[in-house]
């Protein structure tokens, strides 16, 4: 499969065009809103490879004003980027244009297409004031009161000001006469405002949806069902299709630029952000996303950070490790390599393709991205930030082990649940603790004194529920044996007392925006 990569249009978006030398038609993959888009990035890969395998062109697309798209504050800015989307796709000579939309992507895909063009809505909610209620409600539980900040509320993943929460609740559906199929989890129904179209039932929506992205499973059983229906709604004869005009560098304020690079033997898709006004010798920061997430959703905070970071005069690279966003083929049934060796050759691939000299190189990462930056002992960095670190093992998991270990806790069979209470019943708290801290392989201490011997200074970031992790696997005794030697680096400690692990909250994002910038203009203060 060979995708092209770039951003288009005013403000832009980021377009990632999958497009056969002989195509049928079109597919705009208009991606969800949110923490649903995070979880979903995977599948709607795969999707467009298949739909390639048939003969049909696609285009998948982070939005302007989220994601790797270009800065935008116009309500409007979804549904405007899922049509510039689809004129993007017809540029490239295909005549006929489907729109694909899951869970919240539904109602953008159904106010952008028009009767003339396919639509497959999966697992669309039943109107857009529906679904931003159930989201508000979600945020107010696990974000609290705080989640709004000077009339911008945080939902799960992302921030909405007045007036794009109204524009999104004014979404809905309206009855088709063109071509349409709903997807719809066992026992449910289309959203009515489509009116009467066909109605599908597929298996998998919830397994995909209805969890973290840990949890997360693609359902391939699903997306063969969109496939076979747009392999049935496009036509036989095909066209000679022409590349469409991407833009390889973007833009975004007249002083910082982008551009995508490819790194190592894995081909790790990355993007790289500079300042016009940037030193020959500014260091150089990766930035690595929490579990295997794109920067969509509450990730996108790295965006923000690469932006702000270019401005202080840094170069910033931030990173899809490999079964990650855009790096490596997408396979049904991937395993995930979180807390695995493999993505910590991927960082030392990084690295060593950047070129950085290890005094100039700072790696920062949140929660498992945090224990892969925490793994670089031989690239000794200057500066090490850990966001939100959960786990401080000295030894690798094996690939798709932690997920499926993830899994088995939080839907325990009988058996698991029968141990659990005996186990929690008749051992001592302090030995279960000494077994939790034997599992991460020997705690805090263990795990920064190779970067710390090395002359690297680790910053930690953490909101309560890791504060306690890190306080009860021996956080302070570091802090208090390395916390600063002329001869060697250093341990600190950040704490936000009102931040989240994932940082849904304003007030942890803000937090860790700050706190990189700082850390770093200290560090390298000629720089900024």
């Amino acid at each position: 499969m060979t995708t092209l990569h770039g951003w288009s249009g005013r403000p832009a978006l980021r377009a990632a065009v999958q497009l056969p030398a002989h195509a049928r038609a079109g597919v705009v993959i208009c991606p969800p809103l949110g923490q649903e888009g995070v979880i979903a990035y995977r599948t709607l890969r795969l999707l467009a490879d298949r739909l390639e395998a048939r003969g049909i062109a696609s285009v998948r697309y982070d939005p302007s004003g989220r994601g790797d798209g270009a800065p935008d504050a116009d309500p409007d800015a979804q549904v405007r980027s899922a049509r510039h989307a689809a004129a993007l796709l017809r540029s490239t000579g295909v005549r006929q244009v489907a729109f694909v939309g899951l869970a919240s992507a539904a109602l953008v895909a159904d106010q952008a297409a028009t009767d003339a063009d396919g639509l497959v809505v999966w697992d669309a909610p039943a109107s857009g004031k529906g679904w931003l209620r159930r989201q508000r409600a979600l945020a107010s539980i696990t974000i609290g009161a705080e989640r709004v900040v000077d009339g911008v509320e945080s939902l799960i993943g992302f921030d909405v000001d007045p007036d794009e929460a109204a524009t999104l609740a004014a979404l809905a559906f309206t009855p088709r006469t063109g071509p349409t199929v709903a997807l719809v989890r066992p026992g449910s129904t289309a959203p009515r405002g489509l009116g009467t179209v066909p109605t599908t039932e597929v298996t998998g929506s919830a397994e995909l949806l209805d969890g973290t992205s840990i949890h997360a499973r693609i359902p391939g059983a699903a997306v063969d069902t969109v496939v076979a229906w747009l392999d049935a709604w496009a036509p036989e004869h095909t066209v000679v299709t022409t590349a469409p005009a991407l833009d390889e560098v973007l833009d975004v304020d007249g002083r910082v630029s982008e551009r995508i690079v490819v790194l190592g033997e894995q081909g790790l898709f990355g993007i790289e952000t500079v300042s016009s006004a940037q030193h020959h010798d500014a260091p150089v920061v990766v930035l690595h996303s929490g579990g295997a997430e794109h920067r969509v959703g509450a990730t996108d905070y790295q965006v923000e950070l690469a932006r702000a970071l270019a401005r202080d005069g840094a170069r910033v690279v931030r990173v899809d490790r490999r079964a990650t966003g855009e790096s490596t083929g997408v396979h049904e049934d991937e395993r995930s390599f979180l807390f695995a060796q493999e993505w910590v050759e991927d960082q030392s691939a990084v690295v060593a393709a950047l070129r950085t000299p290890s005094d100039r190189l700072v790696l920062v990462g949140m929660c498992a991205g945090a224990w892969v930056a925490g793994r670089a002992i031989d690239e000794s960095p200057r500066l090490v930030v850990e966001i939100s670190p959960n786990d401080y093992r000295r030894v690798p998991a094996e690939p798709g082990s932690y997920a499926d270990t993830v899994r088995a806790i939080d839907t325990p069979s009988a058996a698991r649940l029968w141990l659990r209470e005996r186990y929690n019943r008749f051992v001592p708290t302090a030995l279960r603790e000494r077994i939790a801290r034997r599992d991460r392989m020997g705690g805090v201490v263990g795990h920064v004194r190779p970067l710390v011997e090395h002359g690297t200074d680790v910053v930690v970031i953490v909101a309560p529920e890791d504060a306690a992790l890190f306080d009860r696997l021996g956080g302070q005794r570091a802090v208090r044996r390395f916390g600063g030697d002329d001869r060697r680096g250093s341990v600190s400690v950040v704490r936000v007392e009102d931040g989240d692990h994932a940082l849904f909250s304003p007030a942890m994002r803000e937090a860790v925006v700050a706190e990189v910038r700082a850390r770093v203009a200290a560090t390298f203060p000629v720089h900024t």
